[in-house]
């Protein structure tokens, strides 16, 4: 049996021992809950299938968002997690779906919401271990040729070596290399990795991928994920890129806004405790101020003041440089806040004020950002939509990723702009508020 059927074996085998698990879960819960039996009345056995297959879906929901069933594409710990993720937030539904259904929190028993979420985790860290493990007896590393244009191919082949069970690079080739000996190359690999290629030479190795049946990968340009933003037009019979395709609905711009405001003033409530301690650790720890403010640009180009609890020492920016790995200006209440997000809290006023939202571009400093225009001119494009208190390119990103990078993942957000997506980037953002290489340095 060839690799590959083993491989879509493994994973079908791992997703249908989820959904298993999910379904079990769900009539144990529901059950256990109700406390009567399978087949009286409304309580009987076509509700507890009902609310069985509802769990699934959610579950599957949240379980495609998180990348949870995702096998041999993710590290065990990171499978655990978005699997712990994916179960949580179902469990969580499905608690509240209870209160509303009886209308008393008296005959909903959390110990057992508790004990089933508990038990999830083992059963799933169990499934992803021996199901990982198998696919790695069969999954070999994957022989990548890189076809490059630019030199900074380099910071692909460290990102790659960070994956040294999953790459094998057999092979970089510079892009004025002998067309014959590219082809040769690509004959020999599985995986080909066209990185910052000039257009035509990089459409001629699509074609010839294609031909030969080679999965190939592709570097954007600024110009790339603008188009994929654009919709085809067929009035003529010639087919067109159209900009007005894809543009968000009429009432987007509406319901986003009213997201933010709810959403950061319930946020505002809810953390108030701990807006308070840290307020109290930061002044006991070199009585300097408490927020820390600083001019931003948003949509338009217009500056706004953007606000954080400080987490460096006073004055440690009065030049405009980014934070470094174990920068010395951070203290110590600054270092566990950062860590732990904490320090961008305040923000949430700042999307309450309508100068930012929930989703969107990070802010950057007007005197940063022309910087990087004069590098990079399409810069400029992040201000067509309202800055975000988080966006795709910090899902995406991580902190050290490069401006060009960045902005290339949030033309892909502004090009691409849905309520779907602006829910996906939210739900993604916890996930990653545990990602410790997100919070590094430059």
């Amino acid at each position: 049996m060839k690799k590959i059927n083993i491989k879509k074996i493994i994973r079908v085998q791992f997703f249908c021992a989820c959904i298993f698990l999910a379904g079990i879960s769900a009539v144990e819960l529901w059950y256990w809950n109700v406390g009567v039996g399978w087949t009286d009345g409304f309580f009987g056995f076509q509700t507890l299938i009902t609310v069985s297959i509802l769990y699934c879906l959610l579950y599957i929901f949240f379980a495609k968002m998180y990348h949870a069933l995702s096998i041999g594409k993710y590290r065990m710990t990171d499978l655990v997690f978005s699997q712990a993720l994916s179960f949580g937030f179902t469990d969580a539904i499905m608690f509240v779906s209870s209160f509303f259904w009886f209308h008393n929190f008296r005959r909903i028993h959390i110990t057992y919401f508790f004990a089933a979420f508990v038990l999830q985790i083992f059963v799933a860290m169990v499934l992803v271990y021996v199901c990982n493990r198998w696919n790695a007896v069969h999954d070999g590393p994957r022989k990548i040729v890189i076809i490059y244009g630019d030199e900074q191919y380099r910071g692909l082949i460290k990102k790659m070596g960070a994956y040294e069970n999953r790459y094998k690079i057999i092979a970089c080739i510079h892009e004025q290399d002998n067309m014959i000996a590219i082809q040769k190359a690509i004959d020999e690999a599985e995986d080909i990795y066209v990185f910052e290629v000039k257009r035509d030479i990089r459409n001629h190795i699509i074609r010839f991928c294609r031909r030969t049946e080679k999965q190939v990968h592709v570097s954007m340009d600024v110009d790339d994920v603008i188009l994929l933003g654009f919709g085809a037009s067929h009035f003529f019979d010639t087919p067109f890129f159209n900009s007005s395709q894809n543009d968000p609905q009429w009432y987007f711009p509406y319901i986003k806004r009213l997201a933010d405001i709810m959403i950061s003033s319930t946020l505002l409530i809810i953390m108030f405790p701990v807006f308070l301690v840290t307020a109290i650790a930061i002044k006991a720890e070199d009585g300097g101020s408490i927020i820390y403010s600083q001019k931003r640009l948003t949509k338009d180009g217009r500056i706004f003041t953007i606000y954080k609890f400080r987490s460096m020492k006073p004055d440690s920016e009065k030049k405009a440089v980014l934070a470094s790995k174990n920068d010395t200006r951070i203290t110590k209440v600054g270092k566990f806040i950062r860590f732990c997000r904490i320090d961008e809290l305040p923000q949430l006023l700042n999307v309450l004020k309508g100068d930012m939202s929930l989703v969107g571009p990070r802010p950057e400093r007007p005197e940063i950002a022309r910087k990087y225009e004069r590098d990079f001119p399409d810069f400029s494009m992040r201000l067509e939509v309202k800055a975000g208190l988080t966006g795709y390119a910090q899902i995406y990103g991580k902190y050290n990723s490069s401006p060009k990078d960045k902005l290339k993942m949030d033309l892909l957000y502004i090009t691409h702009q849905s309520i779907l997506l602006d829910l996906k980037i939210l739900f993604y953002t916890i996930k990653i508020l545990f990602k410790v290489e997100s919070t590094e340095g430059i």
